[in-house]
């Protein structure tokens, strides 16, 4: 990834270093090592990145060669140390590996310039000749500039494509837990009526019992369904079936309080928890909710539909104490209520209350 940054900088810096050569009337020896360092390294490192297994680890090992041996601390050392040209290849071996390596690769680049030094030290005497010519001079800080530039604006792309791939990832997210709560939502949901359905049934009500345990109240339960709801499906057809459950599901939610809880038990079966309500309380409810359900009669087409509701009660701890035995005797006492008669609220173990205001339709209305 540094190669074209490598090439094009590289090539500013062997520029600034021959204006300094050539100031110095340097040997041929020092032009061809300019040559090979400069123009022709950079191209090799590549290919030698590209061949790697391990490309970062090669570019990591380039990166020391260029501070090592005939690398920029040689150069430096070399020359005399220049006081901008060693600057600005003291900066670019240490900026490099400090992106890859964090402050180890600071130190690293310490220690391959004072290695490459070393290595000139072994063959001539080092010399300190800080001064560079003016073009030399304006090149190298050009040069210096143009590096900082162009790895800032590499961090600022780099950074940018992060975020927008974080922004994606949060986009993602909050689809993703959007989409989970509507399939949550949708398990727990009829898709009919739009109550609550059995799964919901099965986690609220331990629930619902337990809280009333601790409180010391009751909670009564209420299991209905409407009278000879089969007739209406073989006589006016599924879809008057189905009106007459949406109106039965509206009437549930209109007629009970925020804290009651409405469900579809399954087919026509309606059930109601009560919390913390008395089971006269619950029986006094359910016995307006059958009387206003049945006097409002329902228009399909041009039939008028009525309806009545068959319940039946039973009350947590009185009637049972865990889910199976509760669910049971409500069961229990609605199968009473439609066994003596339809269109009653029975209470389990209690004597059916008859909804007597209450006209039954025939089986031709129903």
């Amino acid at each position: 990834m540094n190669w074209k940054n490598r090439s094009i900088c590289f090539a500013l810096l062997g520029l600034t270093v021959g204006f300094h050569l050539h100031a110095r009337h340097a040997s041929d020896l020092a032009w061809a090592l300019l040559v090979l360092q400069f123009f022709i390294g950079p191209q090799l490192q590549y290919v030698h990145g590209c061949l790697a297994a391990n490309p970062r680890r090669a570019e990591v090992r380039n990166m020391l060669l260029d501070g090592f041996g005939f690398g920029f601390g040689a150069w430096a050392a070399g020359l005399g140390f220049p006081l901008w040209i060693s600057f600005a290849m003291f900066i670019a071996t240490s900026v490099n590996l400090i992106a890859f390596a964090s402050w180890k690769g600071w130190a690293s680049a310490l220690v391959a310039m004072g290695l490459g030094v070393i290595a000139v030290a072994c063959v001539q005497p080092l010399s300190f000749q800080p001064d560079t010519g003016m073009w030399a001079t304006g090149l190298c800080m050009f040069t210096l500039m143009l590096f900082l530039t162009v790895f800032a604006q590499d961090a600022f792309l780099r950074a940018s494509k992060l975020y927008q791939q974080r922004a994606q990832t949060r986009q993602q997210l909050t689809e993703i837990q959007a989409l989970k709560d509507l399939l949550a939502e949708q398990a727990t949901r009829d898709p009919l009526t739009g109550l609550f359905n059995r799964r919901m049934l099965d986690q609220k009500l331990p629930q619902l019992m337990q809280q009333c345990a601790t409180r010391g109240t009751s909670l009564a339960v209420m299991l209905l369904d409407m009278d000879r709801f089969k007739e209406v499906n073989d006589t006016y057809g599924h879809a008057a079936g189905d009106h007459l459950l949406l109106a039965l599901s509206h009437h549930l939610m209109q007629y009970n309080r925020s804290q009651d809880m409405v469900f579809r038990y399954g087919g026509d079966e309606f059930l109601v928890l009560f919390p913390d309500t008395a089971l006269e309380v619950a029986q006094d409810r359910a016995q307006q909710l059958c009387e206003a359900f049945a006097h409002l009669p329902r228009r399909l087409e041009q039939q008028t539909l009525h309806g009545t509701l068959s319940c039946g009660l039973a009350s947590f701890p009185a009637h049972g104490q865990d889910v199976q035995t509760l669910l049971q005797h409500t069961d229990e006492a609605l199968y009473q209520a439609k066994a003596t008669g339809r269109n009653k609220v029975v209470v389990y173990g209690a004597q059916a209350i008859h909804t007597d205001s209450i006209v039954e339709p025939s089986a031709a209305q129903a």
